[in-house]
């Protein structure tokens, strides 16, 4: 018990005591702090509120008077305006099917020229089957992959 009673004699006296100095000064801060918070609160409330409300309508002239008058809002004018284009895109795809474009006239064939009695043709052409039938042929193509 000796050395846990010495233990915590010597832990208090590490601490440092408390004085009305810093209590009073903890005190007023606190203070301050709440003052500031109350004054930032003060001058919001006195600020002007905004309503996001929007300028007064434009005078048009022109073409856009005459626009305006069958679309006053903006909202009108985005769906007309993209109403168009899309309306330009569908007669234009309704033009090309009409018309239809030319019919590709298909490559012709060329027929691939006979082997030579030496040569080992292509193993994806018609005639690779008719090599392999030939005992000679055979051997020659398993020569050719072990080079």
């Amino acid at each position: 018990h000796r050395n846990g009673r010495a233990s915590l004699i010597s832990h208090l006296h590490q601490q440092p005591k408390l004085t009305s100095t810093m209590t009073f000064a903890n005190l007023g801060r606190t203070a301050l702090f709440a003052t500031r918070r109350q004054a930032a609160a003060a001058a919001a409330s006195q600020q002007a509120k905004r309503r996001m409300g929007s300028a007064a309508a434009p005078e048009w002239t022109g073409i856009d008077k005459v626009v305006r008058g069958y679309f006053p809002k903006d909202e009108q004018m985005v769906v007309a305006i993209s109403g168009g284009y899309l309306g330009l895109f569908l007669l234009y795809k309704i033009k090309s099917a009409i018309s239809g474009s030319p019919e590709e006239v298909a490559a012709p064939v060329v027929a691939a020229a006979p082997a030579s009695s030496g040569d080992i043709p292509d193993v994806d052409s018609e005639e690779f089957g008719a090599f392999l039938e030939s005992e000679e042929n055979v051997m020659k193509f398993v020569a050719s992959i072990e080079k």
